[in-house]
């Protein structure tokens, strides 16, 4: 009777490994298939980290650079007595404004030419 038992548990304890390897080798095959897919993805993926860190970069490094005033804008400004002024053109508008760092100022709204 313990031999019957035996020779069912081993028959049956047999039968789950070979599943089982099986089960491995069909998942090493599929593993092996789509590796050349994840290495595409993996590139990829690390290109965009790339790029996305030189332009967060670049555009860090735009944001601390001093505002350059355009040659066609229509600024004026003289000496006189050692102090400086700036010419308001004629087609702006003075008016209170916040800056975006939160300080009150008072600004020129420049109008195009109306």
């Amino acid at each position: 009777e313990l031999q019957k038992l035996s020779r069912r548990v081993s028959a049956s304890v047999s039968t789950e490994l070979t599943e089982i390897e099986i089960a491995i080798v069909q998942s090493t095959h599929g593993i092996r298939n789509a590796l050349p897919q994840l290495k595409w993805i993996l590139g990829l993926t690390w290109g965009a980290m790339i790029v996305s860190l030189s332009l967060t970069g670049f555009l860090l490094w735009r944001s601390t650079q001093p505002l350059r005033i355009v040659a066609d804008m229509p600024l004026e400004t003289f000496q006189s007595e050692g102090q400086s002024y700036l010419v308001v053109p004629e087609n702006a508008k003075p008016l209170q404004c916040t800056t975006p760092s939160g300080r009150t100022a008072i600004c020129l709204h420049l109008t195009n030419g109306e």
